[in-house]
């Protein structure tokens, strides 16, 4: 079983799940209790050109500091039910940095009341020019989880000023803004153009080469993974007590443990237990389950278009579960509900092994890929890997209330070798997870998975090149022998003995042995039944997913197909009926039955991972001494 596991796709379209499904409708829940005053934050009416105020943030650890905001102008239904303002920065250097990504959130006053949270930039503009998430806005999308389609965002629109304003020396009555990380990105001629501030992720413990199968993942949806090293001892300790509050690094993290990624942003507000951040979505995934965290900023790293916070998580203070269009928001004092995954990697004849725990969300969207990109990192942790290696891997995926999905299989060959070989591993995990994950008929709860890989030096992989037979004519129940001939790599060809027992019950007639790897068989296997190639309820998923799951890569596998032994009918299987019936049922368009073919199979171990298909003929008569003079 293969799979390619797609790159993350932009925040506001992550919502097109593996299988190609928008969840563009959210789910709706009743208001947030415990709202804001309307009297603590402007309404964006009210707001008018050449205000001045303050905003908060943290420039390095956990150290909140202001900075001066200077409204230029305000833009109406840059999307549908949203609005911006548009405020000059200034102070912390901002003036040589711009606006800085990890500023996200960051709240804004005027007069001491709430104006929203700085959320988009100009880049290449010498002029650090914010956009402003009004904060009315950004709590009335989180009380309703905003129905709208996020994953039908509209294209960059040009939006026009009551009055033109004046930045870096130039005048502009209009301002383009874009929701979209897939349009091109604007540069300096371009006019006045606000982007969405990207989320600096940061990722510790993970490889150079994970890392950038992390960029990958995330090319599109306005994430800045890099690398980052958590918080020392020193620091989690003296900042364990800092709370969370406006201005102060909000971390939202999406694996925790030996391995950790989170991103970084600013706290808006904070009412009772109820908080607000970022001034834009995270991944615009509505209903979440995040932890919420606490977070120490390192330095600033500058860059020709938006610099940014590289900073560190450090305490998990509750949960994220709103992630809208506007903002993100949580509660305090919660927990998040993760899932554990258990990795161990076994070298040197088991001389050094490595054992990692992690917890991952549970977000449907995220799962794949954050269980894929943990897998492969601790493969890659071990350094570089032998280009011509066999690698043994166990993954035990728990399911509640169903017995686990069991892989158990050897890989090898050029797709799992050196660099490739991570990759190439767990796809085949991630596939189960995926299709267990985005099933169309019943939720599954995956309680954990546990993973236990053994890398070998040298590549043991052959060829099946020819199959042989001492005989072609057989009687039922007589056994059936041969030899079939596969090539090693770098080796000789070699002859392996086989057998097959006809059964005595087997109708005379030409019949064709097809000897293949294990994974063609499974293949066959699946084609041959029709409630496994297109399972109609959960059940039947998992029967198809056994079949993938219990191939053995090093499997010679012989089978000798047989006629159609029964019919599909409504989703179930008719089997063992006789000919006659079967030709009548499925000969009807009006009962719209389906034939189930059979086939006879035998298995064999050997000491390779096998691959290829030879087929030869042969003869089944109860008379086998007259057909072989004749």
């Amino acid at each position: 079983m293969n799979a390619t596991i797609p790159p993350v796709t932009h925040r506001w379209q992550f919502m097109a799940s593996f299988a190609g499904v928008c969840l563009g409708v959210l789910m709706c829940i009743a208001p947030a209790a415990g709202g804001p005053k309307p009297d603590n934050c402007w309404q964006v009416d009210d707001v008018r050109a050449g205000m001045k105020g303050k905003g908060r943030t943290v420039m390095k650890g956990t150290k909140i500091e202001t900075f001066d905001v200077e409204v230029l102008g305000i833009l109406k239904n840059t999307s549908p039910g949203r609005d911006m303002i548009l405020c000059r920065l200034s102070g912390l250097d901002l003036e040589k940095t711009g606006v800085i990504a990890g500023m996200s959130g960051s709240p804004v006053y005027i007069n001491d009341k709430l104006l929203g949270a700085v959320a988009y930039a100009w880049p290449f503009g010498k002029e650090p020019i914010a956009g402003i998430t009004p904060f009315c806005q950004m709590h009335s999308f989180v009380e309703s989880y905003e129905r709208r389609g996020l994953a039908r965002q509209a294209k960059a629109r040009r939006i026009g000023l009551r009055r033109p304003v004046t930045v870096d020396g130039l005048k502009f009555d209009t301002v383009t803004i874009s929701q979209d990380f897939d349009e091109p990105q604007p540069t300096s001629a371009d006019g006045l153009w606000m982007v969405p501030l990207k989320t600096p992720l940061a990722a510790t413990g993970f490889t150079a080469h994970s890392l950038r199968l992390l960029r990958r993942q995330c090319r599109s949806a306005g994430l800045v993974p890099m690398q980052s090293g958590g918080a020392t001892g020193k620091i989690a300790e003296q900042e364990k007590n800092t709370a969370l509050q406006p201005g102060g690094p909000l971390s939202v993290a999406l694996v925790m443990g030996d391995f950790d990624v989170s991103g970084i942003g600013t706290v808006t507000h904070i009412e009772g237990n109820r908080v607000y951040g970022w001034g834009h979505p995270f991944f615009g995934c509505g209903t979440c389950d995040f932890p919420l965290m606490t977070g120490y900023i390192h330095t600033i790293y500058p860059r020709q278009s938006i610099s940014f916070k590289m900073g560190s998580p450090l305490k998990n203070v509750g949960i994220i579960n709103a992630d809208v269009s506007t903002c993100i928001a949580g509660w305090l004092h919660r927990k998040p509900d993760l899932m554990p995954i258990r990795t161990t990697v076994i070298r040197d004849q088991g001389l050094n092994n490595k054992t990692f725990n992690v917890k991952v969300v549970r977000h449907r969207n995220l799962i794949t890929s954050l269980v894929f990109s943990v897998l492969t990192n601790s493969v890659d942790m071990e350094g570089d890997l032998p280009e011509e290696m066999t690698a043994d891997l166990k993954a035990t995926i728990e399911i509640e209330g169903r017995d686990p999905v069991i892989i158990h299989d050897t890989f090898s060959g050029p797709s799992y070798s050196g660099g490739r070989a991570p990759a190439g591993l767990f796809n085949q995990v991630a596939a189960v997870v995926n299709l267990l994950t985005y099933n169309t008929y019943k939720p599954v709860r995956i309680k954990r998975i546990e993973c236990e890989t053994t890398i070998q030096p040298g590549q043991r992989t052959a060829d099946i090149e020819a199959v042989e037979l001492d005989s072609d004519t057989y009687s039922p129940g007589e056994t059936l022998k041969g030899v079939v001939l596969v090539r090693p790599y770098k080796g000789l060809a070699r002859r392996l003995p086989v057998t097959f027992k006809v059964p005595a019950n087997l109708p005379e007639g030409r019949y064709n042995l097809t000897v293949c790897d294990d994974l063609v068989n499974a293949r066959h296997a699946i084609r041959e039944d029709p409630i496994l190639n297109n399972p109609e309820n959960i059940d039947q998923v998992l029967r198809a997913l056994k079949v993938q799951t219990d191939v053995k890569r090093s499997y010679l596998a012989l089978r000798v197909p047989l006629a159609a032994v029964g019919v599909a009918l409504d989703g179930k299987a008719l089997p063992d009926l006789p000919a006659s019936m079967v030709q009548i049922m499925s000969s009807s368009r009006r009962t719209g039955a389906q034939t189930i073919s059979g086939a006879l199979v035998s298995r064999q171990e050997t000491p390779w991972v096998l691959q290829g298909s030879e087929s030869i003929h042969f003869t089944v008569t109860k008379n086998k001494r007259v057909a072989a003079r004749d």
